[in-house]
């Protein structure tokens, strides 16, 4: 009986002893995984730098009106501070205002180029978001998409701007008229006319002239037809 209690007695020790131990080892991932998450938030925090400039004065009068552009410039100035829940939150918030970008577009800059700027910034920011949002978060990898969509977004700025320019160089005498007609053709036939810019890159094909033959090389045509 004896024996037995002290048995007892042993197994309710090394039990115990055993419990702290799970104990403290759970404490100390714990801390790990703390110390860990907060230094990625330092590193994601301090290379939360949008570096998008504002557009330039000749942009800036034609994008009145365009509110998907001001919010998601807006979204996109916004820098989001505390945990990394918070910047996770703010991704998925830059990501609704991009994907309302091709949304009442201006028709001055309503063109394919544009739209393809737009989407190529939509997917940036998506690989972004999906970045932020895994259970083990690279943030190499972050710090690099958000680069990505600083320069993606400049790219497109920069393309806005180009239209501008392009608008405002003087047209040759009768050019306007010719463009002018071929709007009007293309909206009656949209598919039958090339787009303006394909228009002024290929130029068109000059007809081939006919020499006519000499009346030596028609007599020995005719002789070898026979």
């Amino acid at each position: 009986m004896k024996y037995l209690k002290l048995i007892i007695l042993f197994c309710f020790t090394t039990l115990a002893l055993s419990c702290n131990d799970d104990e403290k080892i759970r404490e100390a991932e714990a801390l790990r995984a703390k110390e860990q998450s907060e230094a990625i938030l330092k590193v994601i925090s301090e290379n939360w730098k949008f570096n998008v400039p504002a557009v330039t004065p000749r942009v800036k009068t034609k994008l009145d009106g365009w509110n998907e552009w001001h919010n998601f410039k807006s979204e996109l100035a916004d820098k989001p501070t505390g945990s990394l829940t918070a910047y996770r939150n703010k991704v998925k918030a830059i990501a609704e205002k991009a994907d309302e970008l091709n949304k009442n577009i201006p028709p001055f800059f309503d063109k394919p180029q544009v739209k393809s700027r737009i989407m190529v910034v939509v997917t940036k920011i998506r690989t972004l978001y999906t970045y932020i949002n895994l259970d083990v978060v690279q943030k190499d990898k972050i710090v690099s998409a958000i680069g990505e969509i600083s320069k993606e977004t400049i790219s497109l700025q920069n393309q806005l701007d180009e239209l501008v320019k392009l608008s405002e160089i003087p047209k040759e005498k009768g050019e306007e008229d010719l463009l002018k007609a071929l709007d009007t053709i293309r909206m009656a036939n949209p598919d039958m006319i090339p787009d303006e810019n394909d228009a002024k890159q290929k130029p068109l094909l000059k007809p081939k002239v006919l020499t006519p033959l000499s009346p030596i090389k028609r007599g020995l045509k005719a002789k070898s037809e026979n």
